[in-house]
Formats: C-alpha cells, structure tokens, sequence
C-alpha cells in the first residue's frame, strides 16, 4: 500500500504563499514606480533606470504566472490527496 507522508492543506498554504511572494514583489514595484514619479529628476540615468524598472516588471508578470500555475497545481494535487485520504 503506498504511504501518503504529505498534508494536503500544507501544499494548499504553499500554493498561498507562491501567491503572497508574487503579490509581495509587484507591490514593491508599484512603490519604488511611486516613489520615482514623485521626483522632478529627468536625466539619462533616470531613463536607464525606468528601463530597468520595467524589465523587472516584466519578470514580475513571468513569476506572477508561474506561481498561478503552481498554485493550481499544487491545490489540484491536494484534492487528490484528500480524495485518496478519504476527507
């Protein structure tokens, strides 16, 4: 008989915290975008880094979509725990 040594509910919570960390990353985008739209600062090292910036916003959106994914894969993979288990 195959032995189960995983919790479904800690993969659901693992799922939540792949969301929290993304959300977590996009929320300090939109502070540090925030904060440099407050600046009356308009030079060349201020469009390198608006560059920068949204190339870190576009790895964002990848992060973003993969912890979606592994979200649902890891809920789905929970309910077939919890079928399998009998809850």
């Amino acid at each position: 008989m195959t032995r189960i040594e995983t919790d479904p509910e800690a993969l659901v919570a693992m799922g939540r915290e792949l969301k929290r960390a993304s959300s977590s990353i996009e929320e300090a985008i939109r502070k540090v975008r925030s904060t440099l739209n407050a600046t009356k600062w308009n030079d060349p090292v201020r469009r390198e880094l608006e560059q920068n910036l949204e190339a870190i916003a576009r790895m964002a959106k990848q992060i973003d979509n993969v912890s979606n994914d592994s979200q649902r894969m890891l809920n789905r993979k929970a309910g077939e725990l919890r079928t399998y288990l009998g809850r």
